[in-house]
């Protein structure tokens, strides 16, 4: 059986030394989200304390402002995201000091803000 390790320090690794590498994978029950690496194939599995969701300020290409939500809970639009276009979907912060992860969806112009419970790294 593979390793797992109850820290934060190996995603945080991952998105310093090569951000780009780090892609969702999917998320799991509302609770949890999936990280995968294709530089360094760890998985990185992330609990939820929170999810907060906010409509990014740059205008889509027409001028327009994004559209908003329709007042669904902010796991809901994480959910309907990772599973209708998780390629979309791009790590932009990562602390483990302030268990905080913040995500951002390219096709629907939403900028999520993760509050982690607990960290944890999968070698496959």
């Amino acid at each position: 059986m593979a390793p797992i390790y109850q820290s934060g320090a190996f995603i945080q690794q991952c998105f310093a030394v090569h951000p780009l590498c780090l892609n969702v994978k999917r998320f799991e029950g509302g609770e949890r989200l999936l990280f995968g690496c294709t530089s360094c194939h760890l998985t990185h599995r992330v609990s939820l304390r929170s999810v907060l969701a906010r409509m990014s300020a740059v205008p889509t290409e027409s001028g327009e402002p994004p559209a908003e939500g329709s007042g669904r809970p902010a796991a809901a639009l994480l959910a309907d995201c990772a599973a209708q276009h998780a390629p979309s979907l791009s790590v932009r912060l990562l602390d483990v000091m302030e268990d905080l992860v913040g995500l951002r969806c390219s096709e629907c112009r939403r900028v999520y803000e993760l509050r982690v419970h607990t960290f944890e790294t999968h070698q496959r």
